[in-house]
Order: structure tokens, then C-alpha cells, then sequence
């Protein structure tokens, strides 16, 4: 039965594994410039920069010095990442695996408005710093000095008028530019406690799914349970959960990267004087596929003990448990597990080997999981069902499309007013979805009259046609106006562009508008129609 909470928690998942994922990556970090090989790279830079200039040989030894501890710092860097994967499931056993109820709930509350975007107003510029310099009496003696100077004040006129004219402009778009802000911050807002409120309620409908054993919350809580158990890098940690109710059997499908991906090709480098370079030295095949079947199985006892210490999940009774490597375009089960409670609570996982506890199991483990040799899994996983980020992202650009009638009229409004042109509001063309003004622009060379059309297309692949061109024209030539700005949220046709060049109309495409509002407010903008939204009327 599909419920409406499964994308909720399904995105859900995916955001708590990118949290313990950019957590995990954090403290590897940290623990990388701890270690006294990377500290003492620092300390060789500090003794090269200390050495003498004058003292060549002096210098040389501690540019040697300083490549020797690079090469030890990458060194050490390499074997903690083996390191890391080494002691896996000893930090799986060390985690709390409680999840606060509050973690699975959101919140709505508003961001700040950021206006760090916005474009900058111009310093108001000051006449003395166009003003030329009055010459002296001496100098105003000069035959045609004084119409020199003229000359001179006349064009830092001129130029101070412009610079007072970019000012004022200046002004104008940040203004304007943030009043587009505001409407978009409203709409953020207004969608925020929308998601939060459908994100809570889905929330609690799958806490009490969940009480009742019902299978899409018991598969959307190991999600939600491995998603938040944090491993390298390497580890995208796609999974997919199945649940049988009657037999209490809950199947997990669990992706892991190849031996390349997981383990560092090179544990140790060398510095070589001769050539002055720093080079590694590569581990040993049978090393590192060593290290990678250890981890395979780490991660298979990690994870059923995180399934099976959670109290939601105390209705399963038996998992199994298989993980798969992509051989190009294929998975290939590399282990595979079926594993009772009774049994797995058994094992002392603190204890002794991990190949030995998954023998007590009676696992099947690839004998060359590095080759991605397989193993025939205890029972098949349906792996179509993997969640991606991809699958759950959510678009939370400012959507023109989404927008009523008022609002998209009022943010077309004040993306005239950024680019400086003054006259009455936008109204209601002839068209259905068509908006119309005379505005006035102010430029005192290229200004005048300005026929603007604006139509809001509602499908997609909209394409407006050379007829919307013609009839601005007709409408340009009939009141004499010197330009006309033809807007779309779609695309123009074929022969628009052509018709429009040499007749004074400025075209304006869906992904320009993107950009005007990115440019004049900061606003990450999209101009795409809901699927709901699609086979509606048109506005206006």
C-alpha cells in the first residue's frame, strides 16, 4: 500500500545522511591535521621560510626537509583512511542509535531576508571631483585658454550628469530589486510552513504506522536507520528496504563502492631528491582487497546490529541482508545474510573475528568481492526501489509559473521599474495570460515611449509565435513608440528573433527573466510549470 508519508521519510533519509555524511568528513578531517606527520609539514614550511636567503645549502636542506614531510603527511593520511575502514564496525557498536523525535519533525521558521545579493546603490558623486582645475590668471592669458577651460568644465558637466544619472539609477534597481526580494522571501515563507505543516503530518501518520507494524513505515524506518550511520567518502549509502509482514522478514538492498572507490590505491610515499618529486609507492593488490573484504563484512554486522537495536523496529524478527557493487550498468551481490534475531544477539560482535561471526550466521561472502565476484543472495532484493538525492531533491527556487495572477504582475512590475522605466502598472491584455503597459523610458538620448507585452505561458515547451511580434509592432507603429520589450516565461518561435532585429524589439525569453531577477534581486528564479498547473486555464 503506498502511504503518504513514504517520499516524506524517503527525503527524509537522504537529508540525514547527507548531515552524518558532511559530520563524518568533518571529523576525518580534523583528525588528518592532528597527526603529527601533517603538523610537521607546518613546521618544515616554517623552518624553509626561516632559512637565510644568502645560505643556499641551508635553504636547500630544508626544502628537502619540508617535500620529506609532505611525503610522510601523505603517508599517514593514506593509512588513516585504511585505518578508518579497519575499525568500522567498532564505531558502528559504538554509536547511540536513539532517534529524538524531534529529528524526524521540521520546522518553519523564516530565513532571514538576505540582502547581500542586491545590486550595490553607486557612491552620489561630488562635483570637486569632476571639476577641472581652474587655470591661474597667467595661464588664462594664453590665447584660447579661456575656451579651453570651457571645453573642459562642459565635459566634466556632461560626465557629472551621467555619474548623477548612474546614481540615482543605481538606487532605482536596488529598490525595486528589493521589493522582488520581499515577494520572494513572502512566497519562501508561505512555502515553508506549507511543507513543514504537510512534512509533520506526514510524520505523525508514519509514528503511528509504525506502532502498528504496517510495512511502509518499517522499511522507511531502517532507511531513516542506516542513512544516519556515518561512513567514508566513498559511501553514497543507497539502499533499498523491503518488508514481508507474516514473516516478519525485513530485506535490506545496500549499495557500497568498489575496492578502488573504498581503498587508497597508495599507503606510503617517498621523496626522491634526484627527480624532486613526491612519489607513492603502490600497496599490494592482495593488501587492499584484504582491507576491502574486511569492510564488506563490518558493514554487514554493523548494519544488522543498527537494525536490530532499534526499538521501532522490535517487530522484525529476521533480516536479510545483501550487498551489491555496480559492475558498469549491473549490481553484483558481493555478501548476502540471513540472519534471525535470536541468533544475531547471540554473537559477541565486540569479540573476536568478523568473518567468523558471519560464518555463525551462515553468510555468503564473495571470495573475491575485490574482482566483484558474486554470490548467489540468500533471497533476491528489488533494487529498482533505491532512493538517490536525485529522487527525493526538492525545487525551492522562486517558480514564476507557481505564482497568482497579482504577485507574477507585481514582480514583472518592479523588473520594468529596475531597468529604469517609469509609467502606469501592468494590466490585462487582449490574451489570455497576457499582460500590457505603455511605460516611459527616461533616457535622455534613447528613451521615449516603450510598448511592453508580457506573457506568462502555462505548458510546457510553450513557444510564442511570431504573431505576438507582429502585434507589438502594429501596436508601436500606431502610438509612435521608440521600442517595444516582447517578454515571455516560454521561449520564442522560430522567425521571432529575425522579425524583432531590425524593428526596435527587445525579446526577453523564460531564462532571461531567470537571470534579470538573479542580477536585479538575488533571486534564484525557475520558470517551470507544475505538472498540476499544466492542463489549467491560462491566468489573467
Amino acid at each position: 500500500m503506498n502511504r503518504g508519508f513514504e517520499s516524506i521519510i524517503d527525503r527524509l533519509a537522504r537529508e540525514f545522511w547527507r548531515a552524518a555524511h558532511v559530520r563524518e568528513q568533518q571529523h576525518a578531517q580534523m583528525q588528518a591535521r592532528s597527526l603529527a606527520e601533517v603538523r610537521a609539514v607546518d613546521q618544515a614550511q616554517r623552518a624553509l621560510d626561516a632559512a637565510p636567503a644568502a645560505d643556499a645549502a641551508a635553504r636547500e636542506r630544508a626544502q628537502v626537509a619540508r617535500h620529506q614531510a609532505e611525503a610522510a603527511a601523505q603517508g599517514a593520511q593514506a593509512k588513516l583512511a585504511v585505518a578508518r575502514l579497519e575499525r568500522l564496525l567498532a564505531d558502528g557498536l559504538a554509536r547511540d542509535l536513539r532517534i529524538p523525535p524531534a529529528d524526524l519533525r521540521a520546522s518553519s521558521t523564516p530565513t532571514a531576508l538576505d540582502t547581500r545579493h542586491l545590486p550595490k546603490i553607486l557612491p552620489k558623486p561630488e562635483w570637486e571631483t569632476f571639476a577641472p582645475e581652474k587655470p591661474g590668471r597667467l595661464a588664462l592669458a594664453m590665447p584660447g585658454a579661456s575656451g579651453r577651460y570651457e571645453q573642459a568644465v562642459a565635459k566634466a558637466r556632461s560626465e557629472f550628469v551621467h555619474a548623477e544619472r548612474e546614481h540615482e539609477a543605481s538606487k532605482i534597481r536596488r529598490a525595486q530589486g528589493s521589493m522582488i526580494l520581499q515577494i520572494a522571501q513572502q512566497k519562501a515563507t508561505e512555502a515553508a510552513r506549507a511543507e513543514s505543516a504537510r512534512h509533520n503530518a506526514a510524520v505523525a501518520d508514519f509514528e503511528g504506522a509504525l506502532l502498528r507494524g504496517e510495512a511502509a513505515a518499517i522499511t522507511g524506518y531502517a532507511r531513516i536507520v542506516l542513512s544516519r550511520s556515518p561512513y567514508p567518502e566513498a559511501f553514497a549509502q543507497t539502499l533499498a528496504a523491503h518488508y514481508v509482514e507474516h514473516h516478519k522478514l525485513l530485506a535490506i538492498g545496500y549499495d557500497v563502492p568498489t575496492l578502488d572507490a573504498a581503498v587508497p590505491v597508495v599507503f606510503d610515499y617517498h621523496y626522491h631528491p634526484a627527480q624532486g618529486l613526491v612519489q607513492g609507492v603502490p600497496a599490494s593488490e592482495a593488501v587492499r582487497a584484504k582491507v576491502y573484504a574486511n569492510a564488506l563484512r563490518q558493514i554487514v554486522l554493523r548494519s544488522l546490529h543498527e537494525l536490530f537495536s532499534v526499538d521501532p523496529l522490535h517487530q522484525v524478527n529476521a533480516v536479510v541482508f545483501n550487498v551489491y557493487a555496480s559492475d558498469g550498468d549491473a549490481r553484483v551481490c558481493l555478501a548476502s545474510v540471513h540472519a534471525t534475531r535470536a541468533d544475531f544477539t547471540a554473537l559477541r560482535l565486540a569479540e573476536g573475528d568478523p568473518e567468523v561471526h558471519l560464518a555463525a550466521l551462515g553468510a555468503r561472502v564473495s571470495a573475491c568481492p575485490e574482482a566483484l565476484q558474486a554470490v548467489a543472495p540468500v533471497a533476491g532484493v528489488d533494487m529498482t526501489t533505491v532512493v538517490t538525492d536525485a529522487d527525493v531533491a526538492v525545487d525551492r527556487r522562486f517558480n514564476l509559473m507557481t505564482l497568482s495572477d497579482k504577485d507574477f504582475t507585481q514582480v514583472m512590475f518592479h523588473l520594468l521599474r529596475s531597468h529604469g522605466f517609469e509609467g502606469p502598472p501592468l494590466l490585462p491584455g487582449e490574451q489570455a495570460g497576457m499582460l500590457t503597459c505603455r511605460a516611459w523610458d527616461p533616457h535622455p538620448i534613447f528613451g521615449g515611449d516603450v510598448v511592453v507585452h508580457v506573457y506568462r505561458e502555462m505548458h510546457n515547451g510553450a513557444r510564442l509565435e511570431i504573431a505576438a511580434a507582429r502585434t507589438m509592432l502594429a501596436e508601436m507603429q500606431k502610438i509612435g513608440a521608440a521600442r517595444g520589450m516582447l517578454m515571455t516565461t516560454g521561449v520564442f518561435d522560430d522567425g521571432v528573433e529575425e522579425f524583432a532585429r531590425d524593428r526596435r524589439i527587445e525579446l526577453l525569453a523564460g531564462h532571461h527573466l531567470v537571470f534579470l531577477l538573479k542580477e536585479n534581486a538575488g533571486v534564484d528564479a525557475s520558470v517551470i510549470v507544475p505538472e498540476a498547473l499544466a492542463t489549467t486555464a491560462a491566468p489573467f
